[in-house]
């Protein structure tokens, strides 16, 4: 109940995507990340990891730059949680 005060909601939020062979990445991740880097940057730090086929490291990437970001623009730093799927999107599958 007193999470709940502060914006805390036990409803999940959840969107439908097709995906395609363009898809190369999900991330899936909580505030901390999205609120100091935008998707562009957050796709420019994945990228070069999925290409390699190595989501640990574009997570661990993405991490850190998240919070290097929170340390340049605020003196704490939000939950940041992240996880990363490289793709290879078979389009021929039902």
């Amino acid at each position: 109940m007193i999470a709940h005060t502060v914006g805390v909601s036990p409803d999940p939020e959840v969107t439908r995507f097709d995906l395609s062979s363009r898809d190369k990445f999900i991330v899936i991740a909580s505030d901390g990340v999205f609120e100091y880097l935008s998707n562009q940057e957050i796709g420019c730090i994945v990228q070069p990891y999925c290409r390699k086929n190595s989501p640990e490291r574009a997570g661990k990437a993405l991490v850190l730059a998240a919070a290097q970001r929170w340390r340049e623009n605020d003196t704490v730093i939000d939950d940041i949680t992240c996880i990363v799927i490289c793709l290879d999107v078979d389009e021929t599958l039902p």
